[in-house]
């Protein structure tokens, strides 16, 4: 099989299924494309098109990451905020995204952590808590409700 260089359509095409399967960033697809060792030339113009095209979204990302991390990964609101911003996201898009939490689900995810880790004393239990992203307030608040 001889291996040739895929034009900017090709690229940008493998970029779109990509994308398609499931909610990505720039950061990720910029990844992907340094991954697959496209031309550094094109990553700027393929997330345009991505952008232009509604296959990149960052209000609609930002919301899949809060609504999985939160009801998948049992993450607090401090990590995941900290994850959007390390994929430089929009301070405006991390917000509202953040403020869409059903607090009725995330207190009890809290409060399921707090149970499991009763064993632990608490200082152990705070330590664990806070590194999943709760705040001392959150984590003082769900333990004494």
């Amino acid at each position: 099989m001889v291996n040739r260089e895929l034009s900017k359509a090709e690229w940008l095409n493998k970029c779109e299924a990509y994308c398609a399967k499931s909610e990505h960033c720039a950061a990720d697809v910029r990844r992907k494309l340094y991954e697959w060792q496209a031309p550094a030339y094109l990553s700027d113009e393929i997330v345009q098109s991505l952008y232009s095209n509604d296959f990149l979204n960052d209000a609609r990302f930002c919301h899949a990451y809060v609504h999985d991390k939160v009801e998948y990964q049992n993450w607090g609101r401090m990590k995941i905020q900290a994850g959007l911003r390390a994929l430089d996201l929009p301070d405006s898009e991390i917000r509202d995204a953040l403020a869409a939490i059903d607090e009725n689900v995330y207190t009890k995810n809290l409060r399921a952590l707090i149970a499991s880790r009763k064993s632990d004393s608490e200082d152990k239990r705070l330590h664990f808590l806070a590194q999943r992203g709760f705040t001392y307030e959150e984590i003082k608040r769900a333990s004494h409700a």
